[in-house]
């Protein structure tokens, strides 16, 4: 048997797919495509999948990552892509498959395209908004309960791309098992305290290892 790490791409009807149902899609997609993997073994078999960053819902993504379990040492790994995008819908898209070189839990940070309606003015206030020292946002724990947390320092880096309709941030968050900052925490906190909304759109576009190197 072998491990392949598989890349796919995803956005628009997907995003609004729940990690629990895209881990079902994937499942089927795999049956679909006749691919000799593995399944547990036990009273209850089920495929061997391991999403390294399940994404959260209502987000898009130009780079996901799903581990998979094939039972032919032999088998051409570079065939796959190919054979899964043939029985895809055209909103996913796998573009690489790899034998995997980080486990799943190295993923440290995620880097994000936050695509804004044209927000004039208030661009210059994210803008000092993110440089500030001193950001609160509320996180709801693993319990449930709801707590006030500073983040200024977690904002790893962030960038802005104009354009004549939109403004487009490009940030760096920790995210994975030990630490994950949803962006959209922070944009309700500049909301809040902008007192005005903006329409956006994110697009996970990269993950990362501890030393900032992409994820592989």
């Amino acid at each position: 048997m072998k491990n392949v790490r598989l890349f796919y791409k995803k956005g628009d009807r997907m995003r609004f797919i729940s990690h629990l149902d895209m881990t079902r899609f994937m499942a089927r997609i795999i049956r679909r495509a006749d691919l000799p993997v593995w399944y547990t073994e036990g009273f209850n078999p089920h495929l061997y999948m391991t999403f390294a960053l399940p994404l959260s819902l209502g987000m898009s993504s130009e780079y996901d990552v799903v581990d998979i379990r094939l039972l032919d040492d032999g088998y051409d790994i570079s065939t796959l892509c190919g054979s899964l995008n043939a029985v895809c819908p055209p909103y996913i898209k796998f573009f690489d498959a790899k034998d995997p070189v980080k486990k799943a839990g190295d993923v440290c940070f995620a880097e994000f395209k936050i695509i804004f309606d044209d927000m004039g003015e208030a661009k210059a206030e994210l803008e000092s908004f993110l440089s500030s020292n001193n950001i609160t946002v509320l996180k709801k724990t693993k319990k449930g309960i709801i707590k006030e947390i500073e983040v200024s320092d977690k904002i790893i880096n962030f960038s802005f791309d104009t354009s004549d309709t939109n403004t487009v941030l490009n940030i760096t968050l920790p995210a994975g098992s030990v630490e994950n900052l949803n962006p959209e925490l922070i944009l309700t906190a500049f909301f809040e305290q902008n007192g005005s909304y903006y329409c956006y759109d994110i697009t996970r576009t990269a993950i990362f290892d501890k030393d900032k190197k992409l994820f592989k």
